[in-house]
């Protein structure tokens, strides 16, 4: 099966919130399949936030990055660790809110 890419003009085209929350829905999809014990679709859910988070760190739009990148290193840690599924929420739920 072919990686996840998303349409990088089209990804562009939206604005900081559109982009921040596709992003939280991963997110939340994440940790609704960790809830559930469906590991494999948690961490595909994991994988799809990270390569959203890198396209739009790749958007000329976003001028202070600070924020991103530490939405990056949060995710990473997720799905690295597999940890809480309530970190996931709490990342979907503030840091999104206080990236836009």
């Amino acid at each position: 099966m072919k990686p996840y890419q998303p349409n990088k003009e089209k990804w562009q085209s939206f604005s900081r919130e559109v982009q921040m929350r596709n992003i939280a829905t991963e997110l939340t999809r994440a940790t609704n399949a960790g809830a559930r014990g469906q590991e494999d679709l948690e961490q595909e859910a994991l994988e799809r936030s990270l390569i959203l988070v890198d396209a739009s760190l790749s958007d000329p739009k976003w001028g202070d990055k600070k924020s991103l990148y530490r939405l990056r290193d949060a995710v990473s840690a997720l799905y690295a660790e597999r940890s809480d599924p309530a970190l996931s929420r709490y990342i979907a739920e503030v840091l999104l809110a206080t990236a836009v």
